[in-house]
């Protein structure tokens, strides 16, 4: 970050830049945080619907099982 010359080199101004720096990097962070919390929760959704068809399946397969041991 570029100084602005028409300050003198104070402890002030460079805890303003120092300042900006944090801003800057704690946009990015979250960011990042909207990203992950995203991600997590479409894969959450996507194991939930896995689960799901998991179940349906075995029933599928128990039903099937009970039709086999009738014959």
């Amino acid at each position: 970050m570029k100084q602005n010359r028409m300050l003198n080199d104070t402890l002030e101004e460079n805890l303003r830049l120092q300042l900006i720096e944090s801003k800057k990097k704690n946009s990015a962070l979250q960011g990042q945080i909207i990203t992950l919390e995203r991600i997590v929760k479409e894969e959450q959704a996507g194991k939930y619907e896995a689960y799901k068809r998991i179940h349906a399946l075995n029933d599928e397969v128990n039903q099937l099982k009970k039709e086999l041991n009738k014959i």
